[in-house]
This record gives structure tokens, C-alpha cells and sequence, in this order.
């Protein structure tokens, strides 16, 4: 599945995510959820990503792909779908090797969606969200799960409806629908 690229110009949703906030739907990215006991998805996670396991209420990124410690027994893939392959096989190899790792396929059932801008911690404040202070914070509500991924860079993972109300509370933000080439953008552009 693709991402929508841009509503209009990207120049004008570039500076929408500059000057307000800015939604992006993301389904470019995949979900994974590895769960099992907590040893043993330790052990797997450990074989990933080595010594930057997270803790539980905590992400790690690695390249594209984030590695979001919900519970001590549950992690959460976000990345995009080629690198999904990879975690899935670790998730086969964890069960040969003795270590019972369920790994489910959530992208279909959940959505994904950015927000970006100074007025993105707002927006998710009037939204009732909880989001975290540090890069990498995990603040895992009933249906929504905001991952902190930069100052101004909310990612949101949900399994209720959200993009409608994201927008109707954040509209007096100035708060508005933005494409993935805005994010690659911002993404790109220096500091």
C-alpha cells in the first residue's frame, strides 16, 4: 500500500508542518507485534538489535524501522513492508531455537498515522493522547499508541477511528492533512 504523496503542493503542506502541524497518514509503514514470555522476547529482540533493546514504555529506531517496547512481553515492528520480512524470520528463528515468539501482522487491522509541528503536542493534548518527553518515549492508551519521534514528531499507531477527530480538534491549530513527500522533506531538510 502507498502513502498519499501530497493534497495540493507539497511546498504550502511543508510549511503547514514548519509553522502549525501537520497528518500524515502512513501506510507505508507495516506492523508486527512479537509476543511471548519476556525472556525469550528479550533474547529475540537482543538477537536484532543488540545492546539497544528497549525497555518496556520505550522505542529503539534502527534505520527506518522502530522497535517499541509496549509490555515486557510484547514489542511492536513499525517499518516499512520490505523490512518486515526480516523480523518475521527472526520471529521463525526464536521458535526453532526453543523460544515460542507469536508473531502477528497488524498492518490490516491498525492504521498509522504522523503528526508533525509545533502545534502537534497541542493537537494530541486537546485529543486526550499522552505522549511521553523524551525521542523514543511510548505512551500506550486502549486503542492508540503515540510514539515521541522527534521534538515536534508524533507517531501514531491505532486500531479506532482517529484521523477525523485528530482533525476536527486540531483545525483552530491549524492543524491539516499533509502527503509523504512533505515528511521527506522535512525529514531531509537541515536542522
Amino acid at each position: 500500500m502507498t502513502a498519499v504523496a501530497h493534497y495540493g503542493s507539497v511546498a504550502t503542506e511543508l510549511a503547514i508542518c514548519r509553522k502549525t502541524a501537520g497528518l500524515a497518514e502512513r501506510s507505508d509503514l507495516g506492523r508486527l507485534a512479537l509476543s511471548g514470555r519476556e525472556p525469550w522476547i528479550e533474547h529475540a529482540l537482543g538477537h536484532a538489535i543488540g545492546a539497544a533493546v528497549p525497555q518496556p514504555g520505550r522505542a529503539a529506531r534502527l534505520g527506518d524501522t522502530w522497535c517499541c517496547r509496549v509490555t515486557p512481553d510484547r514489542a511492536l515492528i513499525v517499518a516499512p513492508a520490505g523490512a518486515l520480512a526480516r523480523w518475521r524470520r527472526l520471529a521463525r528463528e526464536a521458535i526453532v531455537a526453543g523460544h515460542p515468539i507469536e508473531c502477528s501482522d497488524l498492518t490490516v487491522r491498525t492504521a498509522a498515522a504522523s503528526i508533525v509541528g509545533p502545534s502537534a503536542a497541542a493537537v494530541l493534548r486537546l485529543a486526550g493522547l499522552h505522549y511521553g518527553p523524551q525521542v523514543g518515549d511510548l505512551a500506550a492508551g486502549a486503542d492508540v499508541i503515540v510514539l515521541r519521534e522527534g521534538p515536534q514528531h508524533f507517531l501514531l499507531l491505532y486500531d479506532a477511528p482517529l484521523w477525523d477527530a485528530l482533525l476536527d480538534v486540531g483545525r483552530p491549530l491549524g492543524l491539516s492533512p499533509v502527503g509523504s513527500d512533505a515528511l521527506m522533506r522535512l525529514r531531509a531538510a537541515p536542522h
